[in-house]
């Protein structure tokens, strides 16, 4: 093979480290979802998450803010950078960056997942829902201890709400590693099933 470039198509660019949210909102721009009501009707994406997010964008020259919409609505745009970030090579390296250092909260790794898929990566998708299980063990790990705790109450009423709290926080911890597992081990399915109920939810006019 020759070392001539192919000029015709663009090269992935090293994205700065940005969040997993900021990356997930410039995928929800790609899409067509250009508003704050979008991407808290459509994504699930609260305004008191969006709205800094978007600040940062803004700043890093990934967004640019459009006329205002209807009834005065904030639109947004990809600037040229943002269109770069979304190149399949280069959402490839970020994810990549992403699993070196992959985050222990749910929302992120679920982002982080689902951009992997509509990246085609369905392995680098697992993997991000392994990690989130994993991290959630932990945590389960933890709240199990506090929960065992018999270090004599000072108080009845804080001592009886702490202890409480700990047994919720472990069960609710040890269920969500069971479903992050579940869905770690059959994401190609289950997100084939989601999209496609999506779609018949939508031609329905549900």
């Amino acid at each position: 093979m020759g070392s001539v470039e192919n000029n015709s198509r663009p090269r992935p660019q090293q994205v700065p480290a940005i969040r997993a949210l900021d990356m997930f909102l410039l995928g929800l721009v790609k899409e067509g979802l250009i508003t704050p009501y979008d991407w808290q009707a459509r994504a699930r994406i609260s305004l008191g998450a969006s709205l800094p997010a978007t600040k940062r964008l803004l700043k890093a020259g990934f967004l640019k803010e459009l006329a205002k919409g209807p009834r005065g609505r904030h639109e947004f745009g990809l600037t040229s950078e943002g269109r770069d970030a979304m190149l399949p090579g280069t959402l490839d390296r970020y994810l990549g960056d992403a699993l070196e250092d992959p985050p222990g909260d749910l929302e992120s790794a679920v982002r982080l997942a689902c951009l992997a898929t509509a990246n085609n990566d369905i392995k680098g998708a697992k993997q991000f829902l392994r990690e989130a299980a994993d991290a959630h063990q932990r945590r389960a790990r933890v709240a199990k201890k506090r929960a065992a705790n018999k270090v004599p109450f000072r108080s009845k009423l804080g001592g009886l709400y702490s202890a409480v709290l700990a047994q919720c926080e472990e069960k609710q911890l040890a269920a969500m590693v069971d479903k992050l597992a579940a869905l770690g081990d059959k994401w190609d399915k289950a997100a084939k099933d989601i999209l496609q109920m999506g779609q018949e939810e939508h031609k329905s006019g549900r």
